[in-house]
């Protein structure tokens, strides 16, 4: 790993580690925790002692730290805050956003606002699940959260930062910094962070064992969906990978929707038709899902009653069911069911226009930044001897495998006969796919594009081999009639898995190039 990034993993789980008076750190907790982070990205384990001494040398140490009033004495240690240069760079930037944002009379913006502000990248590099977590654990109590009020047309999530207000930020006599564990309390795998952070999912009390988002969506997927395949390999049937994608995403489209539902409420003077319902004891939300008989499924929470404090969500997960079922109770108090998503509002955006211009191409995206999703025999059919290839890339550690498909990009770029092949057989299979639209409309599949928050279109390439489609073309549909443009534009290309996952969020795909037992990892 280089120096950077070992360098803002080690201040991510200084940020991490709860903090003791005197603004100690407990030592064992904090490698613990160090170590974890290291293990999401690096096959092999870093030695904590000599990195902290190698980077941060004038730590303070405490070998025999005793908290008043117990009789606990353990290692503790301290670095002074502007040693954390990282740490402090991020805090600045999420500052930053927040002044930038337009506040009410009582200092409340909409969270969200912050979450498109400051890059992924800056807190993510540093171990923490999302903006939320990175903001609650380096401000601590300084930034205040509630859930928004729908009756006055707020966003689902509000912050203010007290400091900012001249409020004095609430103490806590047990660590002022925020508890890892109480912030990632594992719910279960592929759960997407806005769900994560709108409601915690219990463990079934007959199967303590298993993660309670897990049990969730186990049994949605068995006792109540309509029956479909939810997984691409028999390796991921139990986690059911498609279904919880399916749902987190799902769940950020409502939330987008609502936002932009309350805003368009204000400018019209009325009150919002939303999509996520509360009230002071339930909420609701359609999950674009239904039965064996077509009803609608909803999922059903609780808010929480605040009895266990490492439940830091607003809501409890109760189940999912539909109006008619033992649910009746909790959706008949609120003034209307709940509609699922809505991903598009013309039609047309959901059909590839074959009287448009052929789709451009981004050769330095496609093949530099997304070398990875390419399939290898393609990229070898082109090589020039020289060239050393690695048998499975994707099993080496992030650091490595980043490096090996950097240097074969450059390879490809330096090498006109290799980027010229490349990029011949790119264009040719695009002619195909484009023959395929015309011959059946259905070939072009619509998806909903999370970044841009727009339908686009996917268009199958076969690269290796005529008869095996290899990745999906993203295509970006560019139209004004009056300036007579009618134009797509290649924007990205996604392995199968990503394609399907895009695409079931809009339907089930209808097609004979991209199902969920095609999609399996190679």
């Amino acid at each position: 790993m280089e120096e950077s990034e070992i360098r803002a993993l080690l201040e991510g789980a200084y940020a991490l580690t709860p903090t003791l008076p005197g603004n100690y750190l407990r030592y064992d907790e904090f490698r613990t925790c160090f170590n974890k982070l290291v293990e999401k990205r690096n096959n092999v384990p870093l030695d904590v002692e000599k990195l902290l001494e190698s980077y941060y040398p004038k730590a303070k140490y405490e070998p025999c730290y005793q908290p008043q009033g117990t009789g606990e004495v353990f290692k503790a240690f301290r670095i002074a805050p502007n040693y954390l240069k990282i740490t402090n760079a991020l805090k600045e930037k999420i500052e930053e956003a927040f002044a930038s944002v337009v506040s009410d009379d009582e200092g409340w913006i909409p969270f969200a606002a912050i979450g498109s502000k400051v890059a992924k990248d800056e807190y993510l590099k540093m171990g923490f699940i999302g903006i939320r977590q990175a903001v609650e654990c380096l401000f601590r109590k300084r930034i205040e959260f509630r859930i928004g009020d729908p009756s006055k047309h707020e966003a689902p999530v509000k912050a203010r930062d007290l400091k900012k207000l001249g409020i004095k930020s609430p103490t806590s006599t047990i660590a002022t910094r925020v508890s890892s564990q109480t912030l990632s309390l594992k719910q279960g795998s592929y759960i997407g962070e806005s769900i994560s952070n709108f409601a915690y999912f219990p463990k079934p009390k007959d199967k303590p064992d298993i993660l309670g988002w897990d049990a969730a969506i186990n049994d949605l997927a068995v006792n109540l969906a309509l029956d479909e395949r939810w997984y691409y390999d028999e390796k991921d049937k139990l986690a059911k990978p498609i279904l919880k994608n399916y749902l987190s995403y799902t769940f950020e489209r409502l939330q987008y929707e609502d936002e932009e539902e309350i805003e368009r409420s204000k400018r019209e003077a009325r009150k919002p038709i939303l999509k996520i319902l509360t009230n002071e004891n339930n909420a609701v939300w359609n999950t674009g899902l239904v039965d064996n008989i077509y009803d609608p499924i909803y999922a059903f929470f609780q808010k929480n009653n605040g009895k266990n404090p490492a439940v830091t969500q607003p809501w409890v997960f109760l189940g999912f069911g539909t109006a008619n079922s033992y649910y009746q109770k909790i959706i008949t108090d609120f003034p209307y069911k709940p509609k699922r998503a809505q991903y598009f509002d013309d039609p047309r955006e959901l059909f590839y226009d074959i009287t448009a211009q052929r789709p451009t191409l981004d050769w330095n995206h496609f093949i530099k930044e997304n070398i990875e999703r390419l399939p290898v025999g393609f990229i070898k059919k082109g090589a020039t001897d020289g060239f050393q290839f690695i048998e499975d890339p994707a099993a080496l550690p992030k650091p490595q495998r980043e490096a090996y498909y950097k240097k074969l990009a450059d390879a490809i770029f330096e090498d006109d006969d290799w980027k010229q092949f490349l990029t011949t057989r790119f264009s040719n299979a695009l002619d195909i796919a484009l023959s395929r639209v015309a011959w059946n409309y259905k070939t072009a599949i619509p998806v909903y594009y999370v970044k841009d928050h727009k339908m686009q279109l996917l268009l199958p390439l076969a690269l290796e081999h005529k008869g095996t489609i290899d990745v999906a073309l993203v295509c970006n549909h560019k139209y004004d009639k009056e300036k007579g443009v009618n134009n797509y534009e290649g924007r990205t290309i996604f392995t199968m898995e990503m394609a399907y996952n895009n695409a079931r969020l809009i339907t089930r795909p209808d097609s004979d190039w991209l199902m969920a037992d095609m999609c399996a990892r190679k």
